[in-house]
């Protein structure tokens, strides 16, 4: 997925998406990127607003990979051509969008420059047909994840702003970084997508 996501970043950066050429339906992902407003004048506040961009990015990256899927429309159908029904050829984008059920469950003004909000997020996303979904599965799903948001400011005419999201996924032990620095890659891993 980073690796798609990648090369959309270059062919949209290379301008081969200009306005004149996009679809209908990137333009208006776009729009409503662009309309989202934020709040940065309270802790939760400025959580919320985080959701909210990222559910507008959910739906920018939904139509930025159709466009992306259609401009590798060449390279798919001769692969298709090469491949028995077997193998798994062309689709690479997700037609339903994710959907999550997010609520804040407290917020900690621990100074004048930081705070902690906590929330619980659920997977609101029906199965797909077909897939399982077992009692222990069911019973994670119906409970959610635990995160944490750690908000700071300068000082208390300054704007929040989100320093550290953590995790607690149903299968750790204790709080994990939701949000990693990358690391440099060593080009070790072959990619089978590639092959």
């Amino acid at each position: 997925m980073k690796l798609l996501i990648g090369a959309l970043a270059v062919v949209l950066l290379a301008g081969c998406l200009d306005e004149g050429k996009r679809s209908e339906g990137l333009v208006n992902a776009t729009k409503q990127a662009e309309e989202v407003v934020i709040a940065t004048n309270s802790p939760d506040a400025a959580v919320k607003s985080w959701w909210s961009v990222k559910d507008a990015g959910m739906l920018l990256d939904r139509e930025a990979c159709y466009e992306y899927e259609r401009l590798k429309s060449p390279t798919i159908e001769k692969l298709k051509s090469l491949a028995s029904s077997d193998l798994p050829i062309g689709k690479v984008c997700i037609d339903d969008l994710l959907s999550f059920d997010r609520k804040i469950t407290k917020v900690k003004i621990e100074s004048d420059t930081r705070a902690v909000v906590m929330a619980v997020i659920k997977n609101s996303t029906p199965p797909e047909p077909g897939a399982e979904l077992g009692d222990r599965d069911r019973e994670a799903k119906e409970l959610g994840e635990q995160y944490r948001y750690t908000l700071e400011r300068k000082d208390t005419s300054s704007y929040w702003q989100i320093s550290r999201i953590e995790n607690f996924p149903s299968y750790a032990r204790d709080w994990q970084d939701a949000y990693t620095k990358p690391t440099p890659s060593n080009n070790r891993y072959v990619y089978e997508q590639l092959q």
